[in-house]
């Protein structure tokens, strides 16, 4: 009785990281995102993809592309990070968004102010 209840835990715990790891399948694809600015509307593709159960993306505009950072889905909220530059400056921009089938809704965090982004699957 002991060892099948010893056993009964042991495969408990084993499975509990799989069983508490989010389902990637919503954020997965590419996302045709625009963010209003004083300067215009900014214009870029997102692509999130999975690699050995991890969720990895990318971004790219008309100018530029390359990796995101930080990118993760906890099944409610998709948050990442990207490098920008303007002006000759560089500097990071954060990113927390909601998905509701194929649209995405949220902020884009940057150093000065906060602004809404929209981005819709596009595959």
């Amino acid at each position: 009785m002991k060892q099948s209840i010893l056993i009964a835990v042991s495969l408990l715990l084993a499975l509990a990281p799989a069983a508490l790891a989010a389902d990637n399948a919503p954020v997965l694809g590419k996302w045709a995102s625009k963010t209003e600015t004083p300067q215009g509307t900014f214009e870029v593709v997102y692509e999130f993809t999975e690699v050995d159960g991890e969720l990895k993306g990318a971004w790219t505009n008309p100018r530029r592309n390359g990796d995101l950072e930080n990118v993760s889905w906890d099944g409610e909220t998709l948050k990442f990070g990207r490098e920008a530059s303007m002006g000759g400056q560089t500097f990071n921009l954060n990113f927390e968004a909601t998905v509701d089938g194929d649209t995405m809704t949220g902020k884009m965090i940057g150093p000065r102010r906060e602004r809404e982004f929209t981005a819709t699957r596009t595959e």
